[in-house]
């Protein structure tokens, strides 16, 4: 029966290829950086770790690492899946024989070989290919080069598959990537269609966030600023591209298709980014030719590429020998093409409506104005709020505020580029609903101002507030009191409290000593958030 079901996947599949047109129909495209796939063949251009036969790097372990990889794909089900950290053809073969063992066949493949370095990066396809190069990135030295393919077709996409320096370089060392990928992608015939993907090793939003060790270019970025995917100061969205003039240079990322919190692939001890990414010009979404489908974006996350302790389960190696186990320390992210043929162009935006939000008055005064913007009113989005502080920050998550004593509101996920202690103008994308109350999950930087005193902000804790409606979501400091059952008591009052991560759970008696805590909102009561272990200790420790 087995044997069955692969052959009648391999006739569909060359029947999806070969026979039926391209037009009307979509493809499925994946990016993913394998981490390190060796043969057991010595180049002279390994890791010390995948020299063959040291470090446990037997071929039995390279099957295991295969079979891994293969797992993923299948389950991927895609028709494209480009490659990060391939070490050459002789593998990519492997692989592919793999795959087609079994039942998941991709017949064409394509890698680059120019650069004389140890990983390059691959592309696997159930479609036929016409054309194929590499774009070297400097005639000297040892970097990888861009894999450019054209997927047979009418009209022709064309997949440029990137794998830019790591971060163990400034930011200039990627800048060399972003501008050979321009110029090439500039000498397209005009109007062509096309997908620049990959492992950038740059956060979609890097001109934001990066970190001063890697600023040698006066904060300018090559996947934000020199391949356009930003534009005064914000992130390049669909409605830009809809409205772009013909011949614009500018790209989406396809992360901001998807709420913020979600906007990763990669966790480094906690530190999430999204290091691999898809770039998409104004003619995937003008309605004629290959479209971008929208909603289609997503991050790749079953349960068996993770960890008990939630971190991914990358390929394990350990003292200095190679388990056997794991996958990637990256995560495979997707979207899905469709080619509508020689459709009328699609009608542009008339322009997005803006809102300007006042702060003033009551909580539910407030989540009453923001009611209208869930739902099937987001095409009123976005909507502004001006001169708000940023009173807490932990991770992505941030409570801002007007004024001390007004109202707050809490940035769930999407709060990474605001510092806390300062003034912004904000521009909201998208809202969602926890337990009826508002949380913003998607923003933009319009200004950044001055810093606050955030003290005035941040009042001593009093039980009392708990009854306070205009207190919730806010911020208090500086109290005490003993944990039990999941409360503390303070006083004679005992409230309930929350710790985000279970090991942070005191001992039944202990008493505590809080430096920071959200006035939190839960099943229609309010509770006291702890959102990080650095915001309060047991007393003696």
């Amino acid at each position: 029966m087995l044997k069955r079901a692969r052959i009648l996947a391999v006739v569909a599949i060359w029947i999806g290829c070969c026979i039926f047109p391209a037009e009307g129909k979509s493809i499925k495209i994946v990016s993913w950086n394998v981490e390190n796939l060796f043969d057991m063949k010595l180049q002279g251009t390994e890791y010390a770790e995948y020299m063959p036969g040291r470090h446990n790097w037997t071929s039995r372990i390279l099957e295991k690492k295969l079979v891994n990889i293969s797992e993923v794909i299948c389950d991927l089900d895609a028709d494209v899946v480009a490659l990060q950290e391939v070490e050459n053809d002789n593998i990519l073969k492997r692989l592919q024989k793999m795959l087609s063992r079994v039942g998941c066949p991709y017949p064409y493949r394509a890698i680059t070989g120019r650069s004389r370095t140890p990983v390059h990066v691959a592309l696997l396809s159930r479609k036929p290919m016409e054309k194929r190069k590499d774009i070297p990135i400097r005639r000297t030295g040892h970097q990888r080069s861009i894999l450019e393919v054209r997927l047979k077709g009418s009209p022709p996409l064309y997949l440029f598959v990137n794998h830019w320096r790591s971060k163990r370089a400034p930011e200039s060392e990627r800048i060399v990537y972003a501008r050979k990928l321009k110029n090439r992608l500039e000498k397209l015939p005009p109007d062509s269609e096309y997908v620049v993907l990959g492992d950038f090793n740059s956060d979609y939003q890097e001109f934001r966030i990066m970190d001063e060790k890697h600023n040698d270019t006066g904060g300018t970025t090559g996947i934000n600023d020199i391949m356009a995917t930003t534009r005064d100061g914000k992130m390049v969205r669909r409605h830009d591209l809809q409205m772009a003039a013909v011949g614009s240079w500018i790209h989406e990322n396809l992360w901001m298709e998807i709420p913020a919190a979600e906007r990763w692939s990669h966790n480094f001890y906690g530190d999430k980014e999204a290091l691999d990414s898809f770039l998409i010009p104004r003619t995937l979404l003008d309605g004629k030719g290959w479209e971008y489908k929208k909603g289609s974006f997503g991050v790749y996350r079953p349960a068996y590429l993770f960890a008990r302790n939630g971190g991914i389960r990358r390929w394990e190696y350990r003292h200095d020998r190679h388990m056997g186990r794991g996958y990637s320390d990256h995560l495979p992210v997707y979207a899905v093409f469709e080619n509508v043929g020689k459709k009328g162009q699609k009608s542009r935006d008339a322009g997005t409506k803006k809102h300007s939000l006042s702060f003033s008055g009551g909580f539910m005064a407030k989540k009453a104005k923001l009611d209208k913007f869930y739902g099937r009113s987001i095409p009123e989005l976005p909507v502004k709020i001006k001169n708000v502080a940023v009173v807490f920050r932990r991770g992505a998550h941030a409570v801002v505020q007007e004024n001390p004593g007004g109202t707050s509101l809490f940035v769930y996920g999407a709060a990474s580029a605001l510092k806390e202690g300062y003034r912004y103008d904000l521009e909201v994308h998208n809202f969602k609903r926890y337990y009826e109350m508002p949380e913003i999950t998607d923003l933009e930087i319009i200004r950044k101002k001055g810093r606050i005193d955030i003290s005035d902000y941040v009042p001593v804790f009093s039980p009392r507030m708990m009854k306070e409606e205009k207190m919730l979501y806010h911020i208090v400091r500086d109290f005490r009191g003993i944990y039990r059952k999941g409360k503390i008591e303070i006083g004679n009052k005992k409230i309930p409290i929350y710790f985000r991560k279970k090991r942070w759970k005191p001992a039944e008696g202990a008493v505590l000593m809080i430096k920071r805590a959200q006035i939190g909102y839960y099943k229609q009561h309010k509770e006291l958030v702890i959102w990080d272990r650095k915001d309060f200790r047991e007393a003696g420790r």
